[in-house]
């Protein structure tokens, strides 16, 4: 029996760890500071374990890298670094769902030499956006064209049905995540252009796309999509784009937050006898927090859409903070968490889509492909599986012998991505293609 261990038990654990354990008959051992986390979810299977662990225990680490046969890393992105470097001690493949960091990119001659494969971005975003993308332009190429542009977005939002706040966002992954990736810096490239967004302007810097049977987006760029130039083999004077979806509104919402600095993470602060409203006064260095100086703070009107969004938020609540000290986002979270969580039946959903224009000798095409999921009312977020079965998938295809690669990977060679998106749409996750004769952009 093949033996997995999964580090972490949050949000988007559940369906890799069932799929290890029931799909694949694996015995998997879950290590989290949250023991009862894992057990939840191993249930009463016989093949799984739940084991107490925390980052920064590197003799427990050692051992139950040695007594399985690969890792799955599942937790904070910051610290997989100590868990590769085990893996590598000990010969044992890595899998992780997270962006590569120049860390662990600098791992990968080692990982080459040792014969041992560390795959990372196989999730939802990134993962299947890459995917999705690659087999298009693999696709085109076969047909004799030429790819000018590629555009890619992921999103994870409320479904249709249960969008039923005014920001019209709830949390089915990591929040604190969320507002980590929205103080990350982005770069895209048009027709050879670089533009890069400082992370200050990075809600200043969306526009709507439309996508066909969904409806119409906002999008802003999503980190620097700069070193996936390569990866797609797009020449230097093409256009490419990676972008977050949200619904309507939410980056004016955000681009207020910042500007309140309510996404700073760094200074702590006593809160022990402070209100919502005390706090973003302070925050303002205002005496007060009223409708009327938040408008003035923020230049917008009294009753514009931010105003009513950040009011609902509760930032000018009069109610105790329940936290004795922490960070601005440690007060937002809090916030967001009271307001923005997934209730019992609700659905979440997630969005792939990609779009290429594809250049022939006679014509011009713009080809889309689209991924729409909604999750189950009672079961596993959508996002939760868009995330975790990839790696589960992945997993099992090197467990099995048939990813022979070594060093540090992502899904964009066929050999990976083109059986990982065949087991997906026996699974639900099926993109839907379209053509149309004209560029991607006018």
């Amino acid at each position: 029996m093949k033996k997995v261990a999964i580090l972490g038990a949050g949000l988007v654990t559940e369906p890799l760890a069932r799929y290890l354990m029931d799909e694949c008959a694996y015995d998997v051992v879950m290590a989290t500071r949250t023991p009862s986390k894992a057990e939840k979810i191993i249930g009463s299977r016989k093949n799984g374990r739940a084991i107490a662990w925390v980052a920064g225990q590197h003799d427990e680490l050692e051992t139950l890298v040695r007594e399985v046969d690969l890792v799955v890393s599942m937790i904070p992105p910051t610290m997989h670094i100590p868990v590769a470097e085990a893996c590598l001690r000990h010969r044992r493949h890595l899998v992780t769902t997270s962006y590569i960091s120049p860390e662990m990119q600098a791992l990968d001659e080692e990982a080459k030499e040792r014969g041992v494969l560390l795959m990372n971005e196989i999730g939802e975003d990134p993962g299947l956006d890459h995917m999705g993308a690659k087999a298009m332009i693999d696709q085109a190429r076969r047909e004799g064209g030429r790819v000018t542009a590629l555009a890619s977005y992921g999103a994870g939002l409320p479904s249709f049905e249960h969008n039923r706040n005014p920001v019209n966002y709830k949390f089915s992954w990591s929040p604190r995540g969320v507002m980590l990736a929205a103080q990350t810096p982005a770069a895209y490239i048009e027709k050879g252009e670089i533009i890069e967004v400082p992370a200050h302007d990075l809600f200043g810097h969306h526009w709507l796309v439309d996508i066909e049977g969904l409806g119409t987006f906002e999008t802003y760029p999503n980190r620097s999509c700069l070193r996936y130039l390569s990866h797609f083999d797009l020449e230097e004077n093409a256009s490419l784009y990676r972008g977050l979806l949200r619904f309507v509104g939410w980056c004016n919402f955000m681009k207020s937050l910042v500007a309140l600095k309510y996404l700073d993470g760094g200074d702590s602060h006593d809160l022990s006898s402070k209100t919502f409203r005390a706090f973003t006064a302070s925050l303002m260095s205002k005496p007060d927090a009223t409708t009327e100086s938040l408008a003035a703070f923020l230049g917008v009107h009294e009753k514009s859409d931010e105003i009513k969004r950040l009011k609902w938020l509760g930032i000018l609540d009069n109610t105790p903070i329940p936290l004795k000290s922490g960070a601005s986002v440690d007060v937002l979270i809090n916030l967001m968490l009271a307001r923005m969580s997934y209730r019992p039946g609700e659905r979440d959903m997630i969005i792939v889509h990609d779009e290429i224009v594809v250049e022939f000798g006679d014509r011009s095409e713009r080809r889309l492909s689209t991924l729409h999921v909604e999750g189950d009312a009672n079961g596993s977020t959508a996002m939760s599986r868009a995330v975790s079965l990839p790696a589960a998938i992945a997993v099992r295809l090197i467990l099995e012998g048939k990813l022979n690669l070594t060093g540090v990977q992502m899904p964009f060679p066929s050999e990976i991505y083109e059986p990982i998106l065949e087991s997906l749409g026996k699974l639900g996750f099926n993109f839907r293609h379209q053509t149309i004769p004209r560029p991607i952009r006018e």
